[in-house]
Formats: structure tokens, C-alpha cells, sequence
């Protein structure tokens, strides 16, 4: 769906970009950097915040999310807000695509919020969890004194010098993780995360830290007794509208309009 909504919004634009569905958000970065070196291309991308990172100080322009090349440029961006649908639920643009008085879906989107803070603040948790680890090269299948050449083993390849080695190989990576996944450390991110969203009292702080999706969801019970009847239908109305009134659907979105200034450099 991003690929949709955003490809009439870039078509503002005098020249314009070719838009491309990219894939799994893992493999934007490589992918576009491909193109580049590759096809000789301007490549760049774009990617949802989702729970990879706190959101940023600045949420007037989309945030740097890599580099590429000697001068460097920007290879892509995330978004300030967690994923697309945060963006389509901005109470301004809701107001103008369904008729749904600003005020009271405010209110609404803040109460959908507050039904599922507990559930937000886990997921949180579980994207700072995620972060603390240590990635999986860190696992090393050959011991370093052999592994700067394919063709060469340890000078011991007996039983006790190997099971050794996995072992103390085994227990470091187990240390880090062990001091990012106990108990107290997660109960005490939980706790920190339910305060700080359960504070939050504004539409905007809500849509930068809640996911779209869950929202949307939450908001199901209201949406059923409006036209669009379900989630899906509201968010299928929202997009519709965005496509049709790409110049109106900037003036609500700023940070979207930073983002065409930026290509456009």
C-alpha cells in the first residue's frame, strides 16, 4: 500500500521519480545501493520507524536512515511516525476524507489509544529487547586465530580444545544477552514505556508512538457504525483520498512535503 499513496504524492513533483515497491524493510538499504553501483541509478528509499527506534526530536522531516558513496549521500530515510498508516490517521486528513468531525475522532483515536497502552508498551519493550542483542555474527563458527584464512584450522582439533572453545564461545554471547533479557531490566523498560505513553494526551504523540495498525484495530467498535463499516474499508477510504488530493494531503503532512524537498535536492 506505501507504494500507493505515495507515488501520486511524489508525482507533484517537476521531475519526477520513479516509485518502486521495495519489499521487506531489511532489504531496502542493500537494494538501493545495488541500483546505484549497479544500474547507475539515484536510488534511495524509504522505510517505516516501526519499533527499530525511538522516534526523533525532529518530526518536521523524515529521519536519515543511511549513507552512501565518496562524497556521501543520503541513500534513504525513515519515517518520524511509526509506519504509513500513522500518517493517513492524522485527524486533519481523516476529517477530510470521511466527513468524521475532527474533534470527535480525536477524541476517539485517543481512546483507542488508551485501550491499548499496556499492549503498546510491550511491544516497546520487545523492539528495545531486540535492539540490545547481540547480532548473531557475533557467534563465530571457526575460532579467530584461523579465521582470516578459509583454508586453515586450529592447531588443536582435539575433543577438549574444541568443546572448550564453543563453550567459552557459547557463554560470552550468552552473557549479553542474559544482561538485556533479565527480568528486572525488562519489568523496569515495561514500566518506563506504560508511563510515557500512558501521559500522552494529544493526537500527534499518539501517532508517533503507536502503531497505525494497532489503532486502527482498537478503533474497530467505531468505525463499525460509520459508512466504511470496518478497519480495513477506513483505511481503503483514506488511501483513495490521498491519491485524489495529493496537494491538500501535503498541507496536512509536512513531513511529507520535507520528504519531496529532499528528493528533489
Amino acid at each position: 500500500m506505501d507504494a500507493e499513496v505515495l507515488e501520486p504524492i511524489i508525482a507533484t513533483m517537476p521531475v519526477r521519480p520513479v516509485v518502486d515497491i521495495g519489499g521487506p524493510k531489511g532489504s531496502l538499504k542493500p537494494k538501493a545501493r545495488d541500483r546505484r553501483v549497479s544500474n547507475k541509478i539515484q536510488a534511495c528509499y524509504v522505510r517505516d520507524r516501526d519499533f527499530d527506534f525511538d522516534p526523533p526530536l525532529d518530526l518536521a522531516r523524515p529521519t536519515e536512515d543511511s549513507r552512501h558513496g565518496t562524497p556521501s549521500t543520503i541513500l534513504g530515510w525513515r519515517w518520524c511516525r511509526h509506519e504509513l498508516e500513522n500518517y493517513l490517521l492524522e485527524p486533519l486528513l481523516v476529517a477530510a476524507a470521511t466527513g468524521w468531525n475532527e474533534a470527535d475522532y480525536s477524541q476517539a483515536l485517543l481512546g483507542a489509544a488508551r485501550s491499548i497502552t499496556p499492549y503498546t508498551a510491550s511491544r516497546w519493550v520487545m523492539g528495545v529487547a531486540r535492539r540490545s542483542l547481540p547480532p548473531f555474527k557475533e557467534l563465530p563458527t571457526r575460532p579467530d586465530a584461523v579465521s582470516n584464512n578459509e583454508i586453515r584450522i586450529p592447531s588443536d582439533c582435539s575433543e577438549k580444545a574444541s568443546s572448550d572453545w564453543v563453550r567459552q564461545q557459547i557463554e560470552l554471547f550468552r552473557q549479553q544477552v542474559d544482561s538485556s533479557l533479565a527480568a528486572n531490566v525488562i519489568q523496569a523498560s515495561f514500566d518506563l514505556y506504560l508511563q510515557r505513553l500512558s501521559a500522552q494526551s494529544q493526537p500527534h504523540e499518539i501517532l508517533v508512538w503507536h502503531s497505525g495498525k494497532d489503532l486502527l484495530a482498537a478503533m474497530q467498535p467505531l468505525i463499525a457504525k460509520r459508512p466504511e463499516s470496518d478497519p480495513v474499508s477506513f483505511r481503503r477510504t483514506l488511501r483513495d483520498w490521498v491519491r485524489d488530493n495529493p496537494t491538500n494531503t501535503l498541507a496536512f503532512l509536512p513531513e511529507w512535503k520535507e520528504l519531496l524537498t529532499f528528493l528533489a535536492a
